[in-house]
């Protein structure tokens, strides 16, 4: 009997249409992620089931078997393409590499020559002598070896897939919590429908349901297209391309509670962000509404400038906020030491310049012995601001080099050739230094921490009376290395303390040189920390409360390392 159109042959077609709108959306979509890769699933998918409902309507055993094997080839391939759409998704296409494509296109074409040579082994399937066909029913076939082979295959391939796909739904995509479960939802029916025709517990005996089931994959994925945007927002792209930035990404639902925050947020912000919990927990002395331009700082301090963005899907209602943390740490630096460089200069450009003036005029009226005075105050003051002058040039030059590899340096080493160079230009200071040989840090400018000694002890011997003057630098290893000096004088004067512990320089409060900020932008450029007194428990630079008179007279600055 000729070919019929069968009840289940008409709903064979009827899936093959909804096969069809995928592959039409999905090639409308091929420029976006994973939209070739949908309509390829659903092309090859498609064919298998209009070669099923085609089998269907036949009568004839070697028609059906020549139907059968065709839409069983077809379907070879769809576990392979399912594997490439999550692969996509997930913005892991360079695990595809061409070899390893190569290797998972050996199974479907291996099981594609098996079911074209069945005929001489029946390793994939036998036909018993005395079956019968009938317009409507699938024949009775008997699995081989080979067939069940590719079953596990296939099982094996959608359960990877389902399981990256819910590794990126908690790890890193809760904003995309919807598109999530419509991915892990979609596989579930031809699955479920495949299982029970190898068992045998198929609602039609002998018929294999999966081919026109899988249709409900293809509305599924349709729905996440138009009403998930599937292809228009792919969560770890986000991830990808934030990290290539350099920058951190908080994501808040309309209440302002976080959703997804990444590795440089959490280490950026103190207390790290929770999800969860409110954005409030992170920035409680600052209203949500006033973060937006603000400037927040690290623990390395580094500086990052808040930057917040309403989210907004297709029809343009609010879903959320972006709470983004851009790196000004070159910036913000710059801006620090130009502001600080120009009040110190003009602060002592127009004191000395004063003072010079007053003196030039005692030497045009006065005595010889008031003008040998006066000249030696001139050159004093002249003096002064070539030194001045001098670390001005030593601060323009000064490089950010936060942002480049740190490499490991011998502390003990560069601080015992500044000492030894200290002692020459002041004789008649007593300079002691101990340290541990070989004592290790992560440096990123080992010049600059050489340059920071020097200038500190620069600053203690002329705030002290040379006369008896002690100074004892150390380098010891406290978790970090610790280089530690003392002075028996006076120490740093409040004023400049207060000054750096404010992090600015102002019109009413002037350090007297750039000296203690030049080594205080070379400590930070190189991730370490300067601090006064000597006692773990006492302010670093930056803090509200300076130390004392006493605690001034000590300097420690602190850098990472892993001495234990």
């Amino acid at each position: 009997m000729p070919w019929e159109l069968t009840a289940i042959s008409a709903v064979g077609f009827a899936t093959v249409i909804v096969y069809a709108v995928v592959v039409v959306l999905g090639w409308q979509h091929r420029d976006s992620r994973c939209g070739p890769e949908i309509a390829a699933l659903h092309l090859v998918v498609g064919l298998s089931a209009l070669a099923y409902a085609i089998q269907l309507g036949f009568d004839s055993v070697a028609a059906q078997t020549v139907w059968w094997e065709l839409s069983f080839a077809f379907s070879t391939v769809v576990p392979i393409l399912w594997l490439v759409f999550v692969v996509q998704y997930v913005s892991r296409s360079q695990w595809l590499t061409p070899v390893r494509a190569g290797l998972l296109t050996v199974e479907p074409f291996a099981v594609v020559l098996a079911v074209a040579t069945n005929a001489s082994h029946n390793l994939v399937w036998t036909v018993a002598p005395d079956t019968t066909a009938t317009a409507g029913s699938a024949i009775d076939i008997v699995f081989g070896p080979l067939y069940y082979t590719h079953i596990v295959l296939a099982y094996v391939a959608v359960a990877v897939g389902m399981s990256m796909i819910l590794f990126v739904g908690i790890r890193w995509s809760l904003v995309y919590w919807k598109q999530v479960v419509v991915l892990l939802i979609a596989p579930l029916p031809p699955f479920l429908s495949n299982m029970a025709f190898m068992l045998g517990v198929s609602p039609i005996p002998n018929l294999d349901l999966t081919p026109f089931v899988f249709s409900f994959t293809g509305v599924l994925l349709v729905l996440s297209l138009y009403h998930f945007d599937l292809l228009e927002r792919v969560p770890i792209a986000r991830r990808q391309a934030l990290q290539a930035m350099g920058d951190g990404l908080v994501v808040l639902d309309t209440d302002r509670v976080v959703v997804d925050a990444d590795d440089i947020a959490c280490r950026v912000l103190d207390p790290a962000p929770r999800i969860g919990h409110s954005i409030t927990a992170v920035f409680p002395d600052r209203p949500f509404d006033q973060l937006h331009g603000t400037t927040v700082t690290d623990a390395n301090n580094l500086a990052y400038d808040v930057r917040v963005s309403e989210l907004t899907d297709e029809r343009g209602d609010e879903i959320g906020y972006a709470v983004a943390l851009r790196d000004v740490t070159s910036r913000h630096r710059y801006e620090q030491r130009l502001e600080v460089a120009n009040r110190v200069l003009r602060h002592n450009l127009r004191n000395d310049m004063n003072v010079v003036r007053g003196y030039a005029d005692l030497v045009a009226s006065g005595s010889a012995d008031d003008a040998t005075r006066a000249a030696e105050s001139i050159l004093s003051r002249t003096d002064d601001l070539l030194t001045v002058s001098d670390k001005a040039r030593k601060v323009s030059e000064l490089d950010d080099s936060h942002s480049q590899p740190s490499t490991t340096h011998d502390v003990t080493a560069l601080v015992d050739s500044v000492v030894h160079q200290a002692r020459r230009e002041y004789p008649d200071v007593v300079i002691q230094f101990e340290g541990a040989a070989h004592t290790e840090a992560q440096l990123t400018d080992a010049g600059s921490l050489a340059t920071a000694v020097g200038e500190l002890l620069e600053l203690l011997v002329s705030q002290a009376d040379r006369d008896d003057l002690t100074l004892r630098v150390g380098v010891e290893c406290r978790d970090d290395v610790v280089v530690r000096i003392e002075s028996s004088g006076a120490g740093i004067p409040a004023v400049d303390r207060e000054a750096l512990a404010a992090e600015s320089e102002t019109p009413l409060q002037h350090a007297e040189g750039l000296g203690l900020w030049l080594a205080y932008w070379c400590v930070i450029e190189n991730g370490g920390e300067l601090r006064f007194g000597d006692a773990d428990g006492d302010d670093a630079v930056g803090a509200d409360s300076p130390p004392t008179e006493t605690e001034a007279s000590v300097i420690r600055l602190r850098f990472p390392s892993d001495c234990a």
